[in-house]
């Protein structure tokens, strides 16, 4: 026979160990949750964000809660859900650090030189785009392919570079040092077509 809960403490804190219960429990200022892989760090996240939202401490549209991919997504809502119910359908900020781009950028286009109702590119329509501005500034694109831009300016998105804020360095990586101007050059090609790319929605 299961033991009966101590008075006033919830069944989703069951399980945790001293040092989890106190992450979990802690609710005012930021925690760090520092352990090796299957030590129960998600499960440690998940009822934290259960236990705020039981306590009242947030409404779920209030809680923003970023994963890598959308399988941890899924698995988190998931979890949440199970241990506070239907209030996990109110957290529109629990996603992707992609989808949560894309919902802070629908809802604040204008701040970035976007309208509503932007495009966003493929990894097929990005590269068909680069080309295209390879191909106007007069370089062999059989030499400097695409793929090749692509992938720096990816990377200098990913580390929240700008064209103008690339190091000069690593501007001569490409076409003997116009990697940042053609970076320039797609970048307002994307804003002449109301676009955006993946690494946009990181920047």
């Amino acid at each position: 026979m299961r033991a009966a809960h101590a008075a006033g403490t919830p069944p989703y804190l069951d399980g945790l160990n001293p040092e989890q219960r106190a992450a979990v429990e802690a609710l005012d200022g930021p925690v760090l949750v520092l352990a090796g892989a299957g030590t129960g760090k998600t499960r440690v996240l998940t009822t934290r964000i259960a236990h705020i939202l039981a306590t009242g401490r947030a409404w779920p549209s209030q809680v923003l809660a970023v994963t890598f991919t959308n399988k941890a997504a899924r698995e988190m809502k998931e979890r949440i859900g199970g241990l506070v119910g239907g209030a996990v359908e109110g957290m529109p900020w629990l996603g992707t650090f992609h989808s949560i781009g894309v919902k802070i950028l629908r809802r604040h286009a204008e701040l970035v030189g976007l309208k509503q109702g932007f495009t966003i590119l493929d990894t097929d329509d990005q590269l068909r785009l680069i080309k295209q501005v390879i191909e106007a500034a007069g370089i062999d694109k059989d030499r400097w392919p695409a793929r090749q831009l692509a992938a720096l300016i990816d990377g200098w998105k990913n580390r929240g570079l700008t064209p103008e804020k690339v190091p000069a360095g690593e501007g001569k990586a490409f076409a003997g040092g116009k990697g940042a101007a053609l970076y320039a050059a797609y970048q307002q090609r994307l804003k002449d077509l109301n676009a955006c790319d993946f690494g946009d929605l990181l920047l």
